[in-house]
């Protein structure tokens, strides 16, 4: 039987994959477990040594201020960014879809160029576009009279998580739209020309025909743009760094701070920790729903 099960495990290409599988332990797991345990621990770069104080860490974390504000700020920037990456994506997406909208392919390529361009070099674009001074959105605003004088966009507590919002909303929308417009591609033609014969309107024919078809992929879009909000640090960092202030410092700037300017490594450990069972929450939920659609 061993050698039947030797000669088994040989021919079934599993020592094939043994390498990568050492590799994702290396780079994914072991950080992942010392992540985990270091959360349990006190230790900062003033006293190296590790000193357990289990779930002490998460109990201050979680009641205290500052964490508050990281999570609510989290909260309302995952929320609107992926409220509005989503309506702005669909709509275009609905828009190009259509045979009588001139130059679709130009529009197309226009339209995903936020997407394609670095996530550095869009933040500090629009980090000069915000310039209060300088910046040239206040400039266009003055000119057609929306506003009287030059806002502080990233300068002030009011407007610097909004600003950040936009510019995410800006980033990932091409993406929403992509998936989107290929999603309509898939809606059969026939059943929309026979719901017309029917006597069905533009809205009757897309909540009967259309929307049946696209909404598994608008459900996975959502899913999607959620976890890579969470885990969202780029444009928070170029473009305010969590400020003025905590005002828009996020889970993932709370985390870098605490790690590389406080030097808490336990307490970046545990907020890590935390963010990642809210990332696997979701991702479960996308896992089982994309899982559910293929065996359907």
């Amino acid at each position: 039987m061993k050698i039947k099960s030797g000669k088994h495990l040989k021919n079934s290409g599993a020592l094939f994959i043994l390498p990568a599988l050492l590799v994702v332990a290396v780079v994914m797991l072991f950080p992942l477990l010392y992540n985990i345990s270091l959360s349990f621990f006190e230790k900062t770069i003033y006293n190296p040594d590790w000193t357990f104080v289990g779930l002490e860490q998460y109990q201050k974390l979680l009641t205290g201020k500052t964490f508050q504000n990281a999570l609510k700020n989290t909260v309302v920037w995952t929320f609107f960014s992926v409220l509005f990456q989503f309506l702005i994506g669909f709509v275009c997406a609905l828009v190009l879809s259509q045979e009588r909208v001139r130059f679709r392919g130009i529009w197309r390529c226009l339209i995903m160029l936020p997407w394609v361009l670095p996530a550095i070099i869009g933040s500090m674009v629009w980090k000069w576009m915000y310039h209060s001074d300088f910046g040239i959105l206040n400039e266009i605003l003055v000119r057609i009279g929306i506003i009287d004088s030059a806002l502080p966009w990233i300068g002030s507590k009011e407007l610097a998580l909004i600003s950040a919002i936009i510019v995410n909303t800006w980033k990932m929308f091409p993406l929403v739209l992509m998936y989107i417009e290929a999603s309509l591609q898939s809606v059969p033609r026939s059943l929309q020309d026979a719901a017309v014969v029917d006597g069905a309107n533009g809205w009757e024919c897309f909540k009967v025909v259309t929307w049946p078809h696209i909404a598994p992929t608008c459900k996975t879009v959502v899913l999607l743009l959620t976890i890579w909000t969470l885990n969202a640090f780029t444009f928070i960092f170029v473009l305010t760094g969590g400020g003025p202030g905590t005002s828009s410092q996020v889970l993932s700037m709370f985390i870098n701070k605490e790690a590389f300017t406080n030097y808490n490594f336990g307490n970046a450990a545990t907020a890590s920790t935390i963010l990642f069972i809210i990332v696997a929450i979701f991702s479960t939920i996308y896992i089982r729903s994309t899982m559910g659609g293929e065996e359907k």
